[in-house]
């Protein structure tokens, strides 16, 4: 039987960080959800900070909490952040994101058939 195709984007770099006016992170994200490909992002290390509700973004860059926001419209209702050390202000309202152990990733991603990850 053939092994359903699912994706897992690790985000581990910060968010606003990369000179564009849109996160290539979230549009390849939201690109695979919007294709009907089953997703998943997971967010490590500095890429934490995305969901952090302190962070505000500069004038020229888009909102990224809106956009995140949005994940579950496009069915990605799997999000992850590792839980290896406490990050303030890690809430993010009503979005579904599950704490994993570094342990459990290994798991994640040997249940993935692509893996695509920003650093």
């Amino acid at each position: 039987m053939d092994r359903i195709n699912t994706w897992l984007f690790i985000v581990g770099n910060g968010p606003y960080t990369h000179g564009l006016a849109s996160d290539p992170a979230i549009d390849a994200t939201l690109a695979a959800g919007a294709f009907g490909q089953t997703a998943s992002v997971l967010f490590v290390d500095d890429g934490r900070q995305y969901l952090d509700q302190g962070i505000s973004p500069p004038a020229e860059h888009t909102d990224l909490r809106k956009l995140l926001k949005s994940l579950p419209l496009y069915d990605i209702d799997h999000i992850y952040v590792t839980s290896n050390s406490p990050a303030a202000n890690i809430d993010f309202g009503n979005l579904p994101v599950t704490h994993l152990e570094t342990t459990a990733v290994a798991s994640l991603l040997n249940d993935s058939t692509h893996v695509v990850t920003f650093t």
